[in-house]
C-alpha cells in the first residue's frame, strides 16, 4: 500500500487535469493490465466484421485468449497472494535482497504447472497448427508473468515505468496489426504477444532496477505460504470463483456455445457481457487504489504504529473508531459509485450495444453482468479490507462462498433457459455481499483484541513452543 500508490495520489492533488486522469489510467494499467487488453482484443474480435473463412480464425484467436486468461488467473493466484504478503513483510523490515528471487520462483512454479496443463490440452484436445499452439503457449507465459509482476511493481513508486510500458506495448501492438494485417490466429496471437513482451521487459526491468538481479534464496518464502495457509487457498478460490460460471458455461450451456479447433468450447453470448462488465468495474477500483487504500493506510499505520508506544486504551479506542467509520463510509461510497456506473452503463447499452460487439439478445445478460458486478465488487473492497486488518480466514469465507454460490446456482439456473443466463452468478454476488459486510460489521469492533490476541506473532510463537515442549515431553 505505502508504493505506486502515494506517487498516483500526489499527481490527483494537481491542477492538471491530464495529471489526475494519468493518475486513473495508470493505475487501472496497474491493477489490471493484461485484463483491459485481453477484455480489448475479445471485444475487438466479436465486433469485427468478417467472412466465414476470416471469422474461424478471430474465433480461434478469441478462444485462446479466453482459455489463457483463465488458466493464468487460476494458477497466478495463489502465487500472487503468497509473493504479496512476502513482499510486504521484507520491505517492511528492510530486506530486498529475496524479491527477486521470490518473482523467479514464483514464475517457476507458474510456468511449470501451466506448461503441464496446456501442453497436453494443445496438442491432444484440439487441432490447432503447431505455429497456433507455440504462439498460444507464449501468450500464455507472458500473461502469466504480466500477472505476476503487477503485486512486485505496486510496492515501487515507478507509475512512470508502468505507464511507458504499456503505452509502448499498445502502440508496437496496433502497429504490427496495421503493417501486417490479417486475421490468422497466428498474426493476431503475434501482435498481441509483442506487445505484451514490451509491458512484461518494462515491469522487469523496474523489478531489477529497484531490486536488483541477485537471486538469494530464501527459505521464508516456503515458510509464508505455510503459515499464512489461507492466502494461496484464498488466491485460488477468488480466482475460481470469477471463472467458475463461465467454465460451467462452456461444457453445460443448452445453447450458444461455440466450439472451434476442436476442443475450444466458448460462449460469446454470456462471455463478452461478463467481460464488459467487469471491466466497467475499474474506474472504481482506481479510485480505491489510489485514495482509499492510501488514506487507510495511514489511518492503520498510525494505529497499529501506536501500540508499540504505550498508547492509552481511550487514544487507542479513538483510534479505532476513526478507522472503522472510514472502512464503513468507504464501503457506503465505493457501492454507491458502482451503482452509478452500472446504471449509466444500462442506459447506454440502450443505444449503443453494437460498438460493443453485442447484439440486443445479450442486453438481458448484460444488465444482469452489471448489477452483479456492483455486488461482486463491493463484496471484495469488504474482503480487501479483511486481508488488510489480517483476517485471513473471514476472508477465505467470503472467497469459498462466492465460489461455491456462483458454480452452484449457474447450474441449478441452466435448465431454465437463456433468459436466466447471468442471474446466477448475480444471486452469488449479492448474497456474498451480505455475508461480506456481515463479517467486517461484526469484525470491527473487535480490532484491538485482533491486534492484541489473535494476530499477535509473539503469542503465537509462545504457543508454538509450549506445544513443541509438550510433544517433547509426550515423547
Amino acid at each position: 500500500m505505502a508504493g505506486i500508490g502515494f506517487a498516483l495520489e500526489r499527481m490527483t492533488t494537481g491542477k492538471s487535469l491530464s495529471s489526475t486522469a494519468g493518475a486513473y489510467l495508470y493505475a487501472a494499467f496497474l491493477v489490471a493490465g493484461p485484463w483491459i487488453f485481453t477484455v480489448l482484443a475479445i471485444a475487438g474480435v466479436s465486433a469485427a466484421a468478417c467472412t466465414a473463412a476470416d471469422c474461424l480464425g478471430l474465433q480461434v484467436f478469441r478462444s485462446i485468449m479466453i482459455y489463457n486468461t483463465c488458466v493464468t488467473a487460476i494458477l497466478t493466484g495463489p502465487l500472487a497472494f503468497v509473493c504479496t504478503r512476502y513482499v510486504s513483510d521484507h520491505i517492511w523490515m528492510k530486506r530486498y535482497d529475496s524479491i527477486a528471487f521470490s518473482f523467479a520462483a514464483a514464475f517457476g512454479v507458474f510456468a511449470v504447472t501451466a506448461l503441464l496443463i496446456c501442453v497436453p490440452f494443445y496438442v491432444w484436445m484440439t487441432d490447432l497448427s503447431v505455429p497456433e499452439r507455440l504462439a498460444g503457449l507464449q501468450n500464455l507465459m507472458l500473461v502469466g508473468a504480466a500477472w505476476l509482476l503487477i503485486p512486485f511493481i505496486g510496492a515501487t513508486r515507478g507509475y512512470l515505468t508502468v505507464s511507458v510500458a504499456f503505452a509502448v506495448g499498445v502502440v508496437i501492438m496496433v502497429a504490427a496489426l496495421v503493417l501486417a494485417p490479417g486475421e490468422e490466429p497466428v498474426r493476431l496471437l503475434g501482435a498481441f504477444n509483442l506487445g505484451l513482451c514490451i509491458i512484461d521487459l518494462g515491469l522487469a526491468w523496474r523489478l531489477a532496477r529497484e531490486y536488483g538481479l541477485a537471486l538469494v534464496p530464501d527459505r521464508e518464502l516456503l515458510r509464508t505460504a505455510a503459515i499464512y495457509w489461507e492466502l494461496p487457498v484464498i488466491g485460488l478460490t477468488f480466482a475460481c470463483g470469477l471463472w467458475v460460471d463461465k467454465i460451467i458455461m462452456w461444457a453445460a450451456a443448452p445453447i450458444g456455445v461455440s466450439t472451434v479447433a476442436m476442443g475450444l468450447r466458448t460462449m460469446p453470448t454470456y462471455d463478452t457481457p461478463m467481460f464488459w462488465a467487469q471491466l466497467a468495474a475499474l474506474p472504481i477500483f482506481a479510485v480505491f487504489f489510489v485514495h482509499v487504500e492510501t488514506n487507510f493506510f495511514r489511518l492503520s499505520r498510525a494505529y497499529y504504529g501506536s501500540l508499540a508506544h504505550k498508547v492509552s486504551r481511550r487514544n487507542l479506542s479513538k483510534m479505532r473508531l476513526r478507522m472503522s467509520s472510514f472502512v464503513v463510509s468507504k464501503v457506503f461510497t465505493l457501492f454507491l459509485s458502482l451503482a452509478v456506473i452500472a446504471l449509466i452503463a444500462i442506459l447506454i447499452s440502450f443505444v449503443a450495444i453494437e460498438p460493443l460487439g453485442l447484439r440486443a439478445s445479450q442486453m438481458g445478460i448484460l444488465r444482469a453482468a452489471l448489477v452483479g458486478m456492483v455486488f461482486h465488487t463491493s463484496a471484495v473492497f469488504c474482503f480487501v479490507f479483511l486481508l488488510y486488518f489480517d483476517l485471513r480466514r473471514y476472508a477465505l469465507a467470503i472467497s469459498v462462498t462466492y465460489f461455491v454460490l456462483n458454480g452452484a446456482l449457474t447450474s441449478a439456473l441452466l435448465p431454465l433457459g437463456f433468459s436466466f443466463f447471468g442471474y446466477g452468478n448475480l444471486i452469488a454476488s449479492a448474497v456474498t455481499l451480505v455475508l461480506a459486510i456481515a463479517i467486517l460489521a461484526r469484525e470491527l469492533p473487535w480490532l484491538d483484541f485482533h491486534a492484541f490476541i489473535t494476530n499477535n506473532t509473539s503469542l503465537r510463537t509462545e504457543r508454538r513452543r509450549i506445544a513443541g515442549t509438550s510433544n517433547g515431553r509426550d515423547s
